[in-house]
């Protein structure tokens, strides 16, 4: 027998009932002139994004709870952006309708006939100016190519491109870890919603919620945490960037 969903901590000042936890979401502007960005996520107890193995998916990590809280966020976002990783490691990724799907590659290795392009008039690739022609034609073939950056993608230019042509007001980020980092990396994180799943895997060559290169002490952002809410052992957790 499952327990109900139980609120911890929540400075949100929503009161509603705990299972209808994100139906509603209240979030900011962002003030800068770019998107409000947030990012979401469910890991193990020690950080790890899958239970089997490298390029696999985060199939079976969080509960059926997880699964549902995931979909509410996707519908409180204009777009939502993952990295190559992760579209090819998942052949079921579904979302809202009218969210922008985004993903960003260097090398233009993506699954062509994968839902995700198949099911949607509104997917944009973002990918850098090395990428080789015959990839810009294959890919240009199933969605909006966007080029930016050299040899790796430029971020802040995704985030540019989005705001400014696309008129997105608030991006999802949905990993993987590498996609996260470069978000970190680039000061453009604003919230962080994070499930806690009662499960440790191991393996220090398994990917994390933030992989990269690790970021500068001097630079590395604090979070506040505005609610905590918890189900059957499994924790859903929401933080908000402290101001600098």
């Amino acid at each position: 027998m499952r327990n109900p969903m139980v609120r911890l901590l929540d400075n949100t000042g929503w009161s509603g009932d705990p299972k209808d936890l994100y139906i509603e979401l209240v979030m900011p502007e962002s003030g800068q002139n770019r998107p409000y960005i947030f990012m979401n996520s469910v890991t193990t107890l020690d950080g790890k994004l899958v239970l089997g193995d490298r390029g696999g998916s985060a199939k079976g990590l969080g509960s059926a709870i997880d699964q549902t809280l995931m979909h509410r966020l996707e519908t409180h976002t204009g777009a939502i952006v993952i990295g190559s990783g992760t579209l090819r490691a998942d052949p079921h990724i579904n979302y809202p309708e009218l969210a922008l799907r985004v993903v960003v590659t260097t090398s233009g290795d993506l699954p062509l006939l994968h839902p995700f392009f198949t099911q949607s008039q509104q997917a944009v690739i973002f990918a850098p100016d090395s990428l080789p022609s015959f990839k810009r034609r294959e890919l240009s073939a199933i969605a909006s190519l966007e080029i930016v950056g050299e040899t790796q993608v430029d971020i802040p230019q995704v985030v540019q491109t989005l705001h400014e042509k696309h008129q997105i007001r608030r991006l999802l980020v949905e990993g993987g870890g590498h996609l996260n980092y470069y978000f970190l990396e680039a000061n453009l994180m604003d919230e962080v919603f994070m499930t806690l799943a009662p499960k440790i895997k191991g393996g220090a060559h398994l990917p994390t919620m933030v992989d990269g290169h690790g970021l500068p002490k001097d630079t590395i952002p604090e979070f506040e945490l505005l609610s905590l809410y918890e189900e059957n052992g499994e924790l859903f957790l929401r933080y908000r960037r402290k101001p600098s």
